[in-house]
């Protein structure tokens, strides 16, 4: 020890250098990770979505049925992402905490969408709607209630409804575990509200999420629909969509719309003369039974099949 301190005292230069060098290391350290908390709010503001924080972990396993998760669990899940914090202000949301909730949209009745070309085969049914566990429930079941079909007695019965509110711009998100099974078609997305008047597709589609129950299982879907333009954007994910819970969205702009899953953008639709997404939107969730897209059920599709649908949110810029 006492050679190291006459070797320390004969070199004082040698000293203070080393003392002065790691205080500047240990600043830059620290001007460096504010600059990448600065960066990573600021890229949290663009389209490529890089910086979002994945889908919430949620108490329900790949395997275990959601109605297990008790409220307290699923509580976290009920927060927002990055991006929608930074992004403005939330203008609309379901949580689905009660049946209550469910007031605000409005349940079609009927074989829609049966006819040429979709040839779906459900009998939309309210009562195929539910509230549980703070999640919207969408069945579709096997057997159609003594309805009638374009194809004849119903075979399925299933749900859609299309929200009251309607919104022009923005973020547009839900959390959602998508069902499966061949046949089965699941799909989160938004149509013009002046479909009535329209009709499509004039009034614009926007396919946020959606799924044919077609191997491969693990590819996601959406689409833009336009008069003369159909937009088709894929992403694969690691296991089927229907094993757990993704955050589904879209950054739509004047300028463009953006498709995400979990904080990745995987298509991007830019604005041109003419697109019909100018106006409002209505939101969509639905699940249909066959039709010329995903084909019918087969002996492997195991009914009842349910959509869970954790909450949706809504913003828009500041």
């Amino acid at each position: 020890m006492r050679e190291l301190a006459m070797r320390l005292k004969s070199k004082p230069a040698l000293w203070v250098g080393v003392v002065i060098g790691t205080v500047l290391v240990g600043l830059t350290a620290f001007l460096v990770a504010g600059t990448g908390q600065a960066g990573g709010t600021a890229n949290s503001a663009s389209s490529s979505h890089s910086t979002r924080t994945p889908a919430p972990t949620h108490s329900a396993s790949a395997t275990a049925s959601p109605h297990a998760t008790s409220s307290a669990s699923k509580s976290p899940s009920k927060s927002r992402t990055i991006l929608s914090a930074f992004h403005g202000v939330l203008t609309w949301n379901d949580e689905f905490n009660s049946t209550a909730g469910l007031n605000g949209w409005h349940f079609l009745t009927g074989n829609v969408g049966g006819q040429a070309p979709l040839d779906e085969l459900q009998y939309y049914d309210q009562s195929n709607a539910s509230v549980s566990n703070g999640n919207l429930v969408l069945t579709a079941t096997q057997g159609g209630g003594g309805h009638q079909c374009k194809y004849g007695p119903c075979r399925y019965t299933s749900v859609r409804m299309i929200s009251s509110f309607s919104q022009a711009y923005g973020l547009f998100e839900a959390r959602i575990k998508l069902a499966g099974g061949q046949g089965i078609w699941p799909a989160f997305w938004m149509q013009g509200d002046n479909y009535d008047q329209v009709g499509l597709p004039a009034a614009g589609e926007i396919d946020i999420a959606e799924v044919n129950g077609r191997p491969p299982v693990n590819v996601l879907s959406g689409f833009g629909h336009a008069p003369g333009v159909v937009t088709k954007y894929y992403d694969s994910l690691p296991q089927p969509l229907d094993a757990g819970y993704h955050i589904y969205g879209v950054e739509w702009t004047r300028t463009g719309i953006t498709w995400f899953v979990d904080g990745k953008a995987y298509g991007y639709l830019a604005a041109y003369r003419g697109w019909p997404f100018n106006h409002p939107f209505n939101i969509i969730l639905s699940l249909a039974v066959g039709g010329t897209w995903p084909g019918p059920p087969d002996a492997t599709t195991h009914f009842p099949v349910s959509m869970y649908v954790n909450w949706i949110h809504v913003y828009r810029r500041a």
